[in-house]
């Protein structure tokens, strides 16, 4: 289960994307907060399933994916990114949003930059402040 952090920056990404012209057919997460009825969940796209994907003119779409600062350099991550960039670069108006706690800039940035992505037009990321995020108590 999304921890409250997570969903929180999926409402961010769901946010960014609709601003960007995309509407959000799929979403992994807390429908209420982005959307008054249920979507569907994503289907899985190269052995992932995002966190967001989003249709713009019935021919382009993006990809929006939450990120902790706990979640930057896993394997997991890094293979979604890659693959999912790899999908992205299909059309040259395909996004990418990835969504993270200001915190985990420097992170993401080193992680982009060791995979060659550092510069990539269509990866868009998107900076939380941790003042935002919801407080959740380590059990």
């Amino acid at each position: 289960m999304a921890s409250e952090k997570h969903n929180f920056i999926i409402s961010a990404i769901a946010r960014k994307i609709r601003q960007d012209g995309f509407k959000v057919i799929y979403l992994d997460g807390k429908y209420q907060d982005i959307n008054i009825k249920k979507l569907d969940i994503p289907p899985k796209i190269i052995n992932h399933k995002p966190d967001i994907i989003g249709v713009k003119e019935s021919t382009f779409f993006c990809i929006g994916e939450a990120k902790t600062r706990s979640d930057i350099f896993s394997k997991r991550t890094i293979n979604q990114i890659s693959d999912f960039v790899e999908i992205v670069r299909l059309n040259s108006e395909n996004k990418l949003f990835i969504g993270i706690p200001l915190d985990a800039k420097d992170d993401l940035e080193r992680l982009l930059s060791k995979l060659g992505f550092a510069s990539d037009k269509q990866i868009k990321i998107i900076h939380i402040p941790e003042e935002l995020l919801p407080y959740e108590e380590e059990i």
